[in-house]
Order: C-alpha cells, then sequence, then structure tokens
C-alpha cells in the first residue's frame, strides 16, 4: 500500500544570518507550498533498491543500497537524495533487501512558474506544474526546496522501514533530516528549513553544529551506530510553534532571481569575524527581530483579551508590527553595506520601498540569506484585495500560497492518482 508525506517551504522573516548563532532566536513561517513524496514498495531482488522520480522536471534516479553504502546507477545522482537514502536506511537498519519507489511532487511555490503546464489529480485534490526544463535550469524562489526535499523523503523511507506511525517517528525524522540535509551540504548550517519542514511555523533557536559534525566525516562501518545514538537523543535547540496574528496575511513574490546562499552567507561570516563593528550590527538586528515577535505577540495577547476591540484598535495596534518590519529592514541594509554581501541589494529596496507604499501593507524584506530570491510581505487581511489590485503593476508574480501552521503530515495517496509520472 502506498502511503503519502508532505513538508511546507518556509520564509524566514527575521533573524537572517542570526539564526546561524545559537545566542538568537530566529522567526520562521512555514508555507502552504509543499513538497510531496508518495512511497511504494516494488520487486525485491538481492540488493536493496530505491528507484525515485520526479516528473515534474523529467528526473529519474536509481539509487543501489548495500549496508549503508549508497550509489547512484545511472550517473545522475542527487547529493540530497542520497544523502536522505543513506541517513534513513542507517538509522532502520532493514535485516533484508527492500525495494521501494518514490515519485516526488512540488508545488507551485518552490519555482519560477514560467513554461509549465498544469495537471491535476484525478479527484481535482492536487494540481501541479510540470516544467519543460530539468529542476537544475529552473530559478528557485528559495522556499527551502532542499529542505523539504530531504524531509519527504527521510519521512517516507524511515516510515516504510520501520513500521512506525508519523506520531512516533517526528522527532526522529527531523534528526534523521538534519543529519542528512548537512551531509549534502558538506557542512553544518542552521537548520531552521529542515525545522520549519517537519514542525511548522516556529520560533526557532538553532542546535550546536557539535550535534552533527561528527557524523559529517563518519565512514560507513561506524556511521549506523553514530546516527542511532545522534537521532534517538534529545537535542538541544528549541522549536516553538507560532502564528500570525489574526488579520495579517503573508504575501511572497517572485521576482524570478534566485541567489547562492552558501556564497552570500560565506561573506558575511568572513566579514563578522574580522570587523569588530559586526557586534554592533548583529546586536541591532537581534533588538529589531525581538521587537518583531514581541508585536506579534502583543497583538495575540489582544485577541485573546477580546476580538470585538482587537479588531475595533486593529489599525492602530498594527503599527509596531510595521515599524519592527522597517527596523529590520535597516538592520539588513547595515548588514549589507557593512559587509559587502546582497542581503538587500538595490532592485530588492526599490521593489521593497514600492510595496510599502501599497494599501494594507505593513511591511516586508528578503526573506533567508536575502539575495534575489521572492520577496516577503505582511498584509492587513481587510485590504488584502485592494494590496492586489495596486500591485499588478510591480514586476512580481504574486505566489498562490499563505501560511501553514502544520509541518510534516500523512496524506491520502489516492489524491494523487491520474498524475502524469
Amino acid at each position: 500500500m502506498a502511503q503519502v508525506f508532505s513538508a511546507p517551504g518556509k520564509a524566514l522573516v527575521a533573524g537572517g544570518y542570526l539564526v546561524l548563532d545559537p545566542a538568537y532566536n530566529a522567526y520562521v513561517t512555514a508555507l502552504s507550498s509543499r513538497m510531496h513524496a508518495v512511497i511504494e514498495d516494488s520487486t525485491v531482488s538481492d540488493i536493496s533498491r530505491v528507484s525515485i522520480s520526479s516528473p515534474q522536471f523529467g528526473g529519474k534516479w536509481e539509487y543501489l543500497i548495500e549496508g549503508c553504502h549508497v550509489r547512484e546507477s545511472q550517473n545522475q545522482n542527487n547529493p540530497f537524495l542520497a544523502s536522505a537514502i543513506r541517513c534513513a536506511v542507517a538509522y532502520a537498519a532493514p535485516s533484508a533487501p527492500f525495494s521501494a519507489t518514490i515519485t516526488l511532487f512540488s508545488d507551485p511555490g518552490y519555482h519560477t512558474q514560467e513554461n509549465t503546464t498544469r495537471h491535476t489529480s484525478d479527484g481535482c485534490k492536487k494540481t501541479f506544474l510540470y516544467h519543460t526544463a530539468p529542476v537544475e535550469h529552473v530559478p528557485k524562489t528559495g522556499m527551502g526546496s532542499s529542505a523539504g526535499l530531504v524531509t519527504v523523503v527521510t519521512a517516507a523511507l524511515l516510515a516504510r522501514l520501520t513500521g512506525r506511525p508519523l506520531a512516533e517517528l517526528r522527532e526522529v525524522v527531523h534528526n534523521v533530516a538534519q543529519v542528512a540535509h548537512c551531509a549534502a551540504q558538506g557542512k553544518v548550517g542552521s537548520g531552521f528549513d529542515v525545522a520549519a519542514a517537519v514542525f511548522g511555523s516556529i520560533v526557532y533557536r538553532r542546535f550546536p553544529p557539535s550535534t552533527i559534525a561528527p557524523l559529517l566525516e563518519a565512514d560507513d562501518s561506524v556511521f549506523p551506530n553514530l546516527i542511532r545514538q545522534c537521532a534517538d537523543a534529545t537535542w538541544n535547540f528549541d522549536h516553538i510553534a507560532c502564528a500570525l496574528p489574526a488579520g495579517i496575511r503573508l504575501i511572497m513574490g517572485d521576482v524570478n532571481g534566485g541567489s547562492e546562499t552558501p556564497r552570500l552567507v560565506a561573506k558575511v561570516l568572513s566579514w563578522r569575524s574580522s570587523d569588530a563593528a559586526s557586534a554592533g550590527v548583529y546586536s541591532s538586528l537581534d533588538a529589531a527581530n525581538n521587537s518583531f515577535v514581541a508585536a506579534l505577540e502583543h497583538l495575540h495577547s489582544q485577541y485573546r483579551d477580546g476580538e470585538k476591540a482587537y479588531w475595533e484598535n486593529f489599525e492602530r495596534n498594527v503599527q509596531p508590527v510595521a515599524a519592527a518590519l522597517g527596523r529590520i529592514r535597516a538592520g539588513l541594509q547595515q548588514l549589507t553595506a557593512s559587509s559587502g554581501a546582497e542581503v538587500e541589494p538595490p532592485e530588492q529596496t526599490v521593489l521593497l520601498d514600492q510595496c510599502t507604499e501599497l494599501p494594507g501593507c505593513l511591511g516586508g524584506v528578503v526573506p533567508g540569506a536575502g539575495g534575489y530570491d521572492a520577496v516577503c510581505l505582511l498584509v492587513e487581511e481587510q485590504k488584502l484585495q485592494e494590496f492586489s489590485e495596486a500591485a499588478k503593476s510591480l514586476p512580481v508574480t504574486w505566489l498562490d500560497l499563505a501560511e501553514e501552521a502544520e509541518g510534516l503530515i500523512e496524506g491520502n495517496p489516492a489524491d494523487y492518482a491520474g498524475l502524469p509520472r
């Protein structure tokens, strides 16, 4: 019987760059565009294998597995797929050969939507865009496609190989997926993207890099024991569920660009280690981020105290959110000027300034590491139609998505029937 798992994309609204340091919190919003993995058993031979297809991009991979050694049989290796398979199989340690087929789907928000054909499932439950180019040639919007990919493949394999329900596996999936994602990248990242994929919208404080670092150097003889110890341990990190207050909508706009996050991060970290003034920039950004989270929490508190008064005073009460977003942007612009990294490039500054002038817009940022990925805005819901009309003149493709409370979930395989594979 088939199983299907999906995980949301993400937008790091507050905490860019600071999220790399365990001293700071970050505000991560999960997004309704999801990555999906449908897993089915296939004919077993004398060697374990995982066959993966991505019909939206014409991708096919076949991974052969011996112990926890994984190789792609057709010279089409994808490091994120290979790492997810290696880590999941090493953790589960199946006692006999197995064979599985995984079909991947991604919702439209992850990639630029030009040159696509729309396909809908038989029951009209799922709609996906099929691209004319392979995935490596399609610009991304910066919503965490690799983290989502690793998370759903890890979840699908762990559920299949252990027979345990997702409710029992969630923490293990998170920990194994973090190891897999870091191993694929060749370094220990902040982990906020995998955490949002598993847990949904969260206030996040990262785990110490030493939690994962030893596994990145481990050979196949010791890796299974190490990853089981690591994945079954209680990690030192925070993932506190959060949500935007009533009446505020998150809007994402694709600018058909894309950024090299590792290059931007390396440039900022190099500047931080060599310039003593960087401490002041980080302190200012942290204060701005904290004021943003405090403003959101205050709105939640006001809503709990009484909905009638909340809506009567809404226009006035959301101003601290707008002011905090302005302070965050000022901090990111200072970071751009000081480090030389294009965290908020001039073109994005112009665009965000224009967006902020539109009806109902409280402000926005280039989320995450910045650069030329999608822009992220917060808009008053009651003025959303007015905002949408005014925003049509801007050089942005507004993505059909919203904030997503839930992280990793198991779905119904029947919802995917009839899609081209």
